[in-house]
């Protein structure tokens, strides 16, 4: 029997310069910690493996510590990594300042190219062919996925195929693949009984096996060979090469970012209802109960990162939850989605899917609906989320995430977010009115974007139902561009919206005042107002 059991150390020696290293996992969540840790502990020594390129998914690594730095994080030293493939960057704060300092050569594509990708390549495939980025910052005409000067190679194109355009995207070969599980036997067969999601992690391994690479598994349990329930096992034995057992679980082999053990994220356990959090009534929780009006019974739906968080919450609140089929990128399908630390997971879910399949889905066109964040939007309502400036001028590019495959893939799209922004910005809903205390110093409906990561005339022509839900008024798009159609009690028109964007959207004849239930503590009766 061949011993694939080995330390981190030696897993690590495997890894050459130049490597394409893949990762599984979405920020902690199926992420071989202690490998990257031994990778960078060689890094320190040796100064190898140098010129790595990296690609993910999603974003691998820690949401909101810059100390205690996980992921990529550790490969963020100048001559360690040449390029970087990644659908997010948002917790990799120190590659992010290589990126943005030029020392990399920085590209984002949507999650769900790049899962497909390892199906790609897992297929002996060199290319990817997709509708996914047209008219985005991904398009070749605009910035072709490249975020820094760096990056000069051209990685898309643009092709057609029975006359239909679609955007070629090149796979590259993946020399080592890092993944995780949570038991293993000898021979490698593996389970995932005690990952919150299985992520990507059986693609990342198929895609590195076919390519001829290596593929290393972090794990917390082996066990005798012969020993595990063959219909349980997720990735078979003859996809991974070395097996290295977690030192360190409670560290670094947690379910997710925010969680070492929750069992209600596996369906295996349900939570109980009463141990949901209520939130406090406030400019968030408003947008979210205004959002919350468009979803609707039994299709799939998709909650994003933000203010869209916050209508889980008030689903669970308004007791419709059970009957609402919410899924999450890394493969949950039911139940309530996590937040923030969590993000990824599910309490209570119903199924899985792995992350490729979901994407499947959301390209497909079967999902109903997507509500996601707002960050600048133009009068054609086209939308900004992937590229920022702090107040130094200085741009910060964590990438577009799923967002892309989200908007373009479903029936119907809700932004929500704030009409202004900045840390100035307070509000507070008083008398069942909006009070607008100190005005924010950031305008997000713009004249023109910083990038983008939604094409408003693109999703016009594609048919779509586009909505902007705000703290001050609900605004749809249509062939002629924003029109405003509800506002909050309490706003003034001219001074609380018009006064506040840099272009003045169209208004309806009939503009009506936001859904007073929204304004007002208690229940809203949302199983009643949204149809099955």
């Amino acid at each position: 029997m061949l011993n694939k059991i080995c330390t981190a150390e030696e897993a690590a020696a495997l890894v050459r310069d130049g490597d394409c290293l893949a990762c599984s996992g979405n920020m902690n969540m199926c992420v071989a910690e202690e490998i990257c840790i031994a990778l960078e502990k060689r890094w320190k020594t040796e100064h190898h493996p140098r010129d790595l390129t990296l690609m993910s998914g999603s974003g691998i690594g820690n949401i909101v510590e810059e100390v205690n730095y996980r992921g990529f994080e550790h490969f963020a030293h100048k001559g360690m990594v040449r390029r970087t493939i990644v659908g997010h960057n948002g917790a990799n704060k120190r590659m992010m300042r290589l990126q943005q300092d030029n020392e990399i050569e920085a590209y984002n594509f949507p999650i769900g190219i790049i899962e497909q990708m390892y199906r790609s390549r897992s297929r002996g495939m060199d290319i990817v062919v997709s509708r996914v980025g047209i008219g985005t910052f991904v398009d070749p005409r605009l910035e072709g996925g490249k975020t820094n000067a760096a990056a000069t190679e051209d990685l898309v194109s643009v092709i057609h195929i029975k006359g239909k355009e679609y955007l070629s995207f090149d796979v590259p070969v993946i020399n080592v693949a890092l993944i995780r599980g949570t038991t293993a036997d000898e021979d490698g067969n593996l389970l995932m009984d005690e990952e919150v999601s299985n992520t990507d992690v059986l693609p990342v391994a198929m895609a590195a096996h076919a390519s001829g690479g290596i593929v290393i598994c972090q794990v917390k349990n082996i066990v005798c060979r012969g020993s595990l329930n063959a219909k349980h096992v997720y990735v078979p034995g003859i996809f991974i090469d070395k097996l290295v057992v977690s030192t360190d679980p409670d560290r670094n082999h947690r379910m997710t970012q925010g969680d070492i053990v929750n069992r209600s994220l596996l369906g295996k356990y349900r939570s109980p209802h009463y141990l949901v959090k209520k939130l406090p009534l406030n400019k968030r929780k408003l947008i979210a109960r205004r959002a919350a009006f468009e979803l609707r019974m039994n299709v799939p739906i998709n909650l994003g990162i933000g203010i869209p968080e916050y209508i889980g919450s008030v689903a669970h609140e308004e007791q419709i939850d059970e009957d609402l089929i919410l899924t999450v990128e890394t493969g949950p399908i039911g139940g309530s989605p996590t937040s923030f630390m969590s993000f990824g997971a599910s309490v209570n879910p119903t199924s899985f899917l792995d992350c490729a399949n979901m994407f499947n889905m959301y390209d497909s066109g079967s999902l109903y609906a997507t509500f996601l964040g707002l960050a600048e939007c133009d009068p054609r309502g086209s939308v900004n989320v992937s590229l920022f400036e702090d107040a130094r001028g200085v741009e910060h590019r964590p990438g577009a995430g799923g967002f892309i495959n989200l908007t373009q893939g479903a029936q119907n799209i809700i932004f929500c977010g704030t009409l202004t922004a900045g840390p100035s910005l307070k509000e507070e809903i008083r008398d069942g009115r909006l009070v607008i205390l100190r005005e924010g110093t950031e305008k997000k409906f713009v004249n023109t974007l910083r990038q983008i990561t939604f094409n408003g005339p693109g999703a016009i022509q594609a048919g779509k139902n586009v909505l902007y839900v705000t703290d001050r008024g609900v605004f749809r798009l249509t062939p002629e561009g924003l029109l405003l159609t509800e506002i909050a009690p309490g706003v003034d028109l001219e001074k609380d919206i018009l006064a506040q964007m840099e272009f003045k959207p169209l208004i309806a004849d009939d503009l009506k005042l936001m859904d007073a239930r929204i304004f007002r503590e208690g229940l809203m009766g949302l199983a009643e107002a949204i149809p099955m």
